[in-house]
């Protein structure tokens, strides 16, 4: 698990992990990258690395949760699917590298934990877990046109998306 920091500084220092370790991963698969190698990329020693986070894993799942968290709270998927899938077209770099690592299904995954969370918690109503499936189903065709190239444009697979599941405009 990573720690969720508090003071700019910290924050600052966690997100430079976290942008060193993308940049990293555009020229390496990630089971090549080591907690060492990423120090060193740095400039810091490995056990700085260690106030932040306990694993390489820790590190790229606080990257895909700080995106799933953007693309999700900033945007009422149900209604701004245009806008859904032009911020993961910004976001290619991020699925580009995930892809490459062979690492794209942790955008699944991460959601999936989260739903899991809230199913333990008893905190999960029918309409919750009707959405979890619609969310699924559209991270689903975010990864199969990630992996095809981006070829059609977010307006769409807006359309696409509402035409599967019978959304009218």
């Amino acid at each position: 698990m990573y720690k969720i920091c508090k003071t700019e500084k910290s924050i600052a220092r966690q997100k430079l992990f976290q942008t060193t370790l993308l940049a990293m991963m555009k020229k390496n698969k990630f089971h090549d990258i080591t907690v060492t190698s990423l120090a060193k990329e740095m400039g810091v020693p490995r056990k700085t690395f260690y106030r932040y986070y306990d694993s390489l894993e820790d590190v790229l799942d606080a990257i895909v949760d700080d995106a799933l968290t953007e693309a999700f709270l900033n945007l009422e998927v149900k209604t701004d699917l245009v806008g859904f899938f032009s911020y993961w077209k910004k976001r290619k770099s991020l699925l580009d590298v995930l892809q490459k690592s062979g690492l794209s299904h942790l955008l699944i995954n991460r959601i999936f934990e989260r739903f899991n969370e809230s199913i333990d918690k008893g905190n999960f109503t029918n309409e919750e877990l009707r959405y979890s499936g619609y969310i699924s189903a559209i991270m689903t065709m975010l990864l199969t046109w990630h992996h095809s190239g981006m070829k059609q444009s977010p307006e769409e697979m807006s359309q696409e998306v509402k035409h599967m599941f019978k959304i009218e405009d």
